[in-house]
């Protein structure tokens, strides 16, 4: 149920804002043939978050060829547009650690260049980013730039519990303010 309104909220957004995430929109931009599209959705990649959840059961090369990408350079293409995922991921495990040893400026900073990476502000790893920087914010007693960060998430997963629960801990210390 929350994973279906998920995907509305997300949608909407992405009409509204005139983005287009699908797996024919990555595929063009990434120069690659209009005919990879059918293939790629029957194995279930229709857009960048399912790409990355398949490059993330292991070998993304074996991944995407059977899906039916069988030319190594269009897997390679392919490849390219998950790797700063990977990147934004090590920088969101430094700013965890970062927040663990409470040093909450440090934290948010690596969280902002986990974000400033990533292509697609809606994946699961940048919602967990948008949401650990607002807990950052929150420490650093920042409650708009928390509250903006928590609305962001809240536009892309409106059931998230976390976000939910923030944001009116938030509103709160702005109406104190």
């Amino acid at each position: 149920e929350r994973a279906v309104a998920r995907r509305a909220a997300t949608a909407a957004a992405e009409a509204e804002e005139g983005h287009d995430s699908s797996i024919g929109a990555l595929l063009q931009g990434a120069g690659l043939p209009e005919e990879l599209a059918a293939p790629l959705q029957a194995a279930g990649i229709v857009d960048l978050p399912s790409l990355l959840v398949a490059a993330s059961r292991g070998d993304v090369h074996r991944e995407l060829r059977g899906a039916g990408v069988s030319k190594l350079g269009q897997r390679q293409k392919l490849s390219a547009l998950v790797a700063p995922h990977w990147e934004a991921l090590a920088l969101k495990e430094r700013g965890n650690e970062a927040y663990r040893e409470s040093r909450f400026e440090a934290a948010a900073g690596a969280y902002s260049r986990a974000l400033a990476v990533l292509p697609c502000a809606y994946t699961d790893l940048a919602l967990a980013c948008y949401s650990n920087r607002a807990a950052c914010r929150q420490q650093m007693r920042e409650p708009e730039a928390a509250l903006a960060d928590t609305l962001h998430v809240l536009r892309y997963d409106p059931a998230n519990p976390k976000a939910v629960a923030r944001r009116r801990v938030y509103e709160q210390a702005l109406q104190g303010a």
